[in-house]
């Protein structure tokens, strides 16, 4: 018999290893009696590859971000000292901020639904501004925020459909281009109130959806083992 730690051999009688006093796993009436090691450093399954990632991540968004705020504040000072108010920095600053937020949702690993609701809140915003402009609200109120909110929408509902058939890259296909074909047809409709292009474009998507699905359902064998789907 020998130690499980050190590999020192052991007589059978003994209950501790002599060298690193380890408890000696001893069998009765053919059974591994479970005894309990305490190690001096405990075992931790730790990703440092994904640890990381996120570090690099975090640094990335900072570097960016203090450029930006650099940047924004040039961007004030210039305007204020050339023009004494704010002239084309009023669109550049709220412009800098959204490539902010949108370089934050692609570095920082959230839930789709939680970037969704970011993107929606941080365009709406966006668009108030920009339209705003010019002292009052015109396309923002009627066609960019309810595009947005559309696009948002059906994101949120595609989230779902990802979270229950991620696995199954076809049927996420199918659906994606289902939802892509309903977007064009509300974007239209949003934007002159009535059905033309989107309907031409739509259709296709719908036709490649139905045959993508029942091709895939006669064939899914083989489609895993062409495609590894």
């Amino acid at each position: 018999m020998y130690c499980v730690k050190c590999g020192v051999e052991l007589d059978d009688s003994l209950e501790k290893c002599p060298l690193c006093e380890t408890p000696v796993m001893k069998i009765r009436d053919g059974e591994k009696v479970n005894t309990v090691y305490n190690y001096e450093y405990p075992v931790i399954n730790i990703n440092l590859y994904e640890l990381k990632i996120k570090k690099v991540k975090k640094a990335v968004f900072l570097s960016f971000f203090t450029i930006s705020v650099i940047s924004m504040l040039e961007v004030f000072f210039q305007n204020i000292i050339v023009y004494g108010e704010l002239k084309w920095g009023y669109y550049a600053i709220p412009s800098i901020m959204i490539f902010d937020l949108f370089l934050f949702v692609l570095l920082n690993s959230h839930t789709m639904r939680q970037n969704l609701f970011f993107i929606f809140t941080g365009l709406t915003v966006y668009f108030l501004i920009l339209d705003y402009g010019n002292k009052n609200f015109s396309w923002s109120l009627k066609m960019g925020i309810p595009i947005v909110g559309t696009y948002c929408f059906i994101g949120f509902i595609f989230s779902f459909v990802w979270d229950k058939h991620k696995s199954d890259k076809i049927k996420i296909m199918n659906f994606f281009l289902f939802f892509v074909g309903i977007f064009l047809l509300i974007l239209e409709f949003i934007i002159s109130n009535k059905f033309s292009w989107s309907i031409w474009a739509s259709i296709p998507l719908f036709v490649l959806n139905v045959m993508l699905r029942y091709t895939y359902k006669a064939y899914k064998d083989e489609f895993k083992k062409r495609l590894h789907l």
